[in-house]
């Protein structure tokens, strides 16, 4: 017959709290979640799951020991879906309701042209910016070069755009989302635009080095 050992109520007690901080201790060591808040290119557009921007980044990072989990905010197409999603959808205000242990990548823009005028794109642009800067959520922002048929006098302020509100808000800046991918048509897709699987792969490298410094700035539990 198996004994029984009497266990004290201060006892249980003692184990309850131990496990309970134990419980706090992983929550506060939890790995900090990276948001993808942008348009067909950071969603990798066309390219199979397995070799996703996201996929690619999160792979980089685990093996340079950040572990981290990304979440895809999904395709915005335009800088004002992306400010609507993160001022008035039910995950972007989650987003702002506990922003500890989060980092932003914000890659939007580009397909404002035709649809939006620059000056909207901007305002839409620095709107996602101070909301994340007053809840002190660590931001990078990621520019990317204007379509040619946006014409010459948009191209120039619009890449000027992205380091200029950077700027601003002290934020992170990769200035150029297909850094090493632009030119070669072997690393695009047929569409000649989108980056193709081993385009990712080149960028995901290139950028690696501003994402960790990006996570470096995050603002613990």
């Amino acid at each position: 017959m198996t004994k029984v050992r009497d266990v004290s109520f201060v006892a249980l007690a003692a184990l309850s709290a131990m496990l309970g901080l134990a419980g706090n201790v992983d929550a506060e060591d939890a790995p900090p979640t990276i948001v993808t808040l942008g348009d067909s290119y950071i969603n990798s557009y066309g390219v199979a799951a397995t070799e996703t921007f996201a996929t690619r980044l999160k792979s980089g990072l685990n093996a340079a020991r950040h572990p981290v989990t990304i979440v895809e905010v999904g395709y915005t197409a335009t800088s004002k879906r992306g400010l609507t999603w993160l001022a008035e959808s039910k995950d972007g205000l989650d987003l702002q309701a506990s922003p500890a242990n989060h980092v932003v990548i914000v890659e939007l823009g580009q397909n404002d042209c035709a649809r939006i005028d620059l000056d909207h794109t901007r305002a839409n642009l620095d709107q996602i910016l101070s909301i994340l800067a007053q809840k002190r959520v660590p931001v990078l922002v990621v520019g990317t070069a204007a379509y040619g048929y946006c014409g010459a006098d948009y191209a120039e302020p619009f890449s000027k755009m992205f380091s200029e509100l950077a700027t601003k808000y002290g934020d992170l800046l990769y200035a150029d989302f297909k850094e090493g991918v632009t030119g070669h048509p072997e690393l695009l897709q047929a569409d000649n635009d989108h980056p193709n699987a081993a385009g990712d792969a080149i960028i995901v490298r290139n950028m690696l080095p501003m994402v960790e410094a990006l996570l470096a700035q995050v603002q613990p539990r």
